[in-house]
């Protein structure tokens, strides 16, 4: 019986570290998440490391609060866990959790077993306009129907400021470059003399539907090393040859 009874034991013991490991390691992600966000926006914490680890036993206590298998079978409950073997340098965190589990039944003396778990993650650091990144491969944009790559989401070949003008005077006007505008082939009509057309100052056509591909934008971020056949914009694209 005795036997038997360490067997089944045994198994019951199994089972519960491996739910314990399932509630910490949760607790673990999810505080290396809210840290990711928290790290990046608070100089303090960035540099000091103490205040950072203050913060992620903060957190990770919180996450654990109502775990009652956690609260049973660590020794310690929740405080028994140690987070200070964990690192927050640079953009990287790395929690390590340390802790006992103790034996459920207490047929061979108060045995425990160490058990050692992580999450690994980075602070979350945003992304910049100009489109840099590590190394050469760096972000930029496209239209749908473009055939030329920008690496500065504010190039005016992107936001395209629209205008409404008089069909009748669409002769008269001019682009930032000097040149006549002509009938968009997509929407447009040489003969309407009549109504209100849509013009850019980049553009070098009107149109007469405000929805017309040529004027509206649609804008993809992509890798620079995924834009294909499209060559850099005359204006912003210099940057990412």
């Amino acid at each position: 019986m005795p036997l038997l009874a360490c067997f089944f034991v045994s198994i019951l013991f199994f089972f519960r570290v491996m739910q314990v490991q399932l509630e910490v390691q949760k607790a673990l992600d999810d505080t290396g998440r809210q840290l990711a966000v928290y790290l990046s926006g608070d100089e303090e914490a960035q540099t000091d490391g103490a205040v950072g680890l203050l913060a992620a036993e903060a957190v990770f206590r919180k996450e654990l609060l109502g775990r009652e298998t956690v609260a049973d079978y660590v020794e310690g409950g929740i405080f028994g866990i140690s987070l200070l073997n964990s690192e927050l340098t640079g953009d990287d965190i790395s929690l390590r959790a340390v802790y006992r589990i103790r034996l459920p039944v207490k047929l061979l003396g108060n045995f425990s077993v160490q058990i050692a778990q992580k999450a690994e993650c980075r602070k979350w650091t945003g992304w910049n306009e100009t489109g840099e990144a590590d190394g050469d491969d760096i972000w930029v944009y496209i239209t749908e129907t473009g055939t030329v790559y920008h690496t500065a989401r504010s190039c005016t070949h992107l936001s395209l400021s629209i205008q409404s003008v008089d069909m009748d005077k669409i002769t008269e006007l001019r682009n930032e470059n000097g040149s006549k505008y002509r009938a968009c082939e997509i929407c447009a009509e040489e003969n309407n003399n009549s109504g209100k057309v849509y013009i850019t100052d980049q553009g070098d056509c009107y149109h007469q539907d405000l929805n017309c591909s040529g004027i509206k934008r649609t804008v993809i971020m992509i890798r620079l090393s995924e834009v294909g056949g499209r060559r850099a914009c005359s204006k912003c694209g210099t940057q990412g040859e």
